[in-house]
């Protein structure tokens, strides 16, 4: 039977790893003959409508904004909770609330299915609420409570206790309620004419939590977790572990098809940092050219979100281009399985698409979730070493590829754990879409409690 035509609008807001895997599902809901919409903010306008050619409404406000400022960029690099919770309320306050919350109302106007991602999680909710629309919260990131391993941010708090992982989650869910129930309590009551949400540290995930009509969507795979399958306390009915989401392989740029064709006895490194601008360019390509002078290999530098048009970095790239060439982004899933390695900042989305290549990798975290990444990495031993970026150098670069590169016939198995590890993800990745979109036309409407004092 032909499922029903639904009108479906895709909340997420961040960097490209933030967005990419929604515009994948949002694709794939596209093709099965529904109605989607992509709600994010303008910096990512493009990546919705050119690259994935979906209709796309606008949410008020830059979240990532702060990346580009130096003293948020001193920031990253401690990855402290509270300077991350300091950091994100004051940036947030150079935005009207009142226009963000706004600008939700009208971009998840008319939907019938709202899929939300972590960061756009409390509006999305309450506007589902108001329009009686179903709900589904999408998660690309494991944070749901479990016994098995701390929260990625508050990890540092258990002390290494595992009796301690299960509130760690909780911790941070009640410090983000705290937080935003100062703005969205009030918004419910004078603009959706709802009741607040009361008698509940945890707020909206209390409520997501006891809802059995909303089951939680992790776009992850069990390779994340510590014992590389799904915890044992996930009822599996609430919380569905669907495997990671890849956009489809694209045709690389011809410039770099002619780079890797040229000189293909010289292995090329990539080195890529996401969504993470450098503040300094120059250093960045002096870096690269140390780096692959020593360990006489090539490297490919997706420069992402770093700016490396002055001339003085042109001028530097000009001299080198035999060496290195440096492109704006490129199709993970056509170029990874060609590098040697893979150095990267370990954002969930780079960090999935490398384990995918069977290729070993280099992670250098900066903030977020980076450094949880970055250790799970290591740990299925498809990593020489991780290399905090706010510690670079070319010589702990150098030494950690060279273990990589020298590892060509396997015997410190990073190349054989990389290849077993690539087998697995592509295995999970083959149905995951199909399957998440099957689930999402079969979904139960939500029910609406009328009582929110939880």
């Amino acid at each position: 039977m032909v499922p029903q035509r639904r009108r479906i609008i895709i909340v997420s807001i961040g960097s490209r790893g933030d967005v990419q895997p929604y515009c994948v599902l949002g694709q794939a809901l596209s093709e099965r003959g529904h109605d989607v919409t992509i709600a994010g903010e303008q910096r990512l306008q493009s990546l919705v409508t050119e690259e994935f050619k979906l209709p796309f409404r606008c949410i008020f406000g830059d979240t990532t904004g702060g990346l580009f400022d130096p003293k948020f960029q001193d920031g990253l690099g401690r990855n402290s909770l509270f300077t991350l919770i300091q950091m994100g309320k004051e940036w947030k306050a150079k935005f009207d609330m009142n226009e963000i919350l706004a600008s939700y109302v009208t971009a998840l106007d008319g939907a019938e299915i709202i899929i939300s991602g972590h960061l756009s999680l409390m509006p999305s909710y309450c506007i589902a609420e108001k329009l009686g629309a179903t709900w589904l919260p999408l998660w690309v990131v494991p944070s749901w409570p479990t016994t098995e391993c701390p929260c990625w941010i508050t990890a540092s708090f258990t002390l290494g206790l595992s009796c301690l992982n299960k509130w760690s989650y909780r911790f941070l869910y009640r410090l983000i309620w705290k937080d935003e129930s100062k703005y969205i309590n009030p918004w419910r009551m004078n603009v959706l004419q709802l009741e607040p949400i009361t008698n509940t540290p945890l707020g909206i995930f209390n409520l997501i939590e006891h809802n059995p009509t909303i089951p939680v969507l992790l776009a992850s795979s069990p390779i994340v977790f510590p014992k590389q399958q799904i915890p044992d306390d996930y009822d599996t009915t609430k919380i569905l572990t669907l495997g990671f989401v890849f956009a489809k392989a694209q045709p690389l740029p011809e410039n770099v098809e002619e780079f890797l064709n040229n000189n293909i006895d010289t292995p090329v490194v990539y080195m890529g940092f996401g969504s993470m601008p450098t503040g300094n360019p120059m250093a960045l390509i002096h870096l690269a050219i140390k780096v692959c002078t020593a360990l006489n290999c090539r490297a490919i530098v997706v420069a992402g979100w770093s700016c490396l048009s002055s001339d003085e970095c042109q001028s530097l790239l000009k001299e080198n281009e035999k060496t290195i060439l440096v492109v704006g982004s490129a199709s993970h899933t056509t170029l990874f399985p060609r590098m040697a390695a893979i150095v990267h900042h370990a954002g969930i989305g780079t960090t999935a698409a490398a384990l995918r290549s069977g290729v070993p990798q280099l992670p250098c975290p900066v903030a977020f979730d980076q450094p949880s990444n970055a250790a799970m990495v290591k740990r299925l031993g498809v990593a020489s070493t991780t290399i905090p970026f706010a510690s670079i150098t070319a010589n702990k670069l150098i030494k950690g590829l060279e273990l990589i590169l020298q590892d060509a016939n396997g015997e410190m198995k990073i190349q054989s754990c990389a290849k077993e590890v690539g087998r697995r993800i592509l295995g999970e990745s083959e149905k995951c879409l199909e399957c998440t979109c099957d689930l999402i036309e079969n979904l139960p409407s939500t029910s609406w409690a009328k009582d929110k004092n939880a």
